[in-house]
């Protein structure tokens, strides 16, 4: 699959992902997703994750699903590991230093439902700074991109 954010010009990013049979989905972003989207990437290509965002929109899924009523209750368990993943990398990056390994995943832990902190495995330190590496790249790639271009990146990102 195909994710393509487009920098909007007057008007908010945008994001289209094209399934590998050509159907696509896509929705204008907040100031704040173009990263949280990249972030997203990155964790669900280094941890392999195909049950979660970009991997359920691969499947068929539409951007808009996610935001529907209940849509929480309807993913997988992949789906909210690796949101609550993602959201701890989002809000790391407002630290002044990045997490150790433990830290990091006592983040996630504590953020993660009951019924999911049971079965949580924890990311191990090679998982986290390939997470770090990868989203950085693509972030620097979405900050280098000039107003009106659009960043392609095939998922899995590698």
């Amino acid at each position: 699959m195909l994710i393509q954010l487009k920098k909007g010009r007057d008007a908010p990013a945008t994001l289209a992902c094209v399934r590998a049979d050509g159907t696509r989905t896509w929705g204008k972003e907040h100031p704040f997703f173009p990263v949280h989207d990249l972030t997203h990437c990155a964790v669900e290509s280094v941890l392999g994750f195909d049950q979660a965002f970009f991997g359920l929109i691969a499947q068929g899924w539409d951007i808009d699903d996610f935001a529907k009523p209940r849509a929480s209750r309807t993913m997988p368990p992949q789906a909210i590991l690796a949101e609550h993943v993602v959201g701890v990398f989002d809000r790391e990056r407002a630290l002044p230093a990045p997490m150790t390994t433990p830290e990091f995943n006592e983040m996630v832990s504590a953020s993660l439902p009951p019924v999911h902190r049971e079965t949580f495995e924890p990311l191990t330190d090679a998982q986290v700074s390939g997470v770090r590496a990868l989203r950085g790249t693509l972030e620097a790639r979405w900050h280098a991109l000039p107003v009106g271009a659009t960043l392609v990146v095939e998922f899995p990102a590698v």
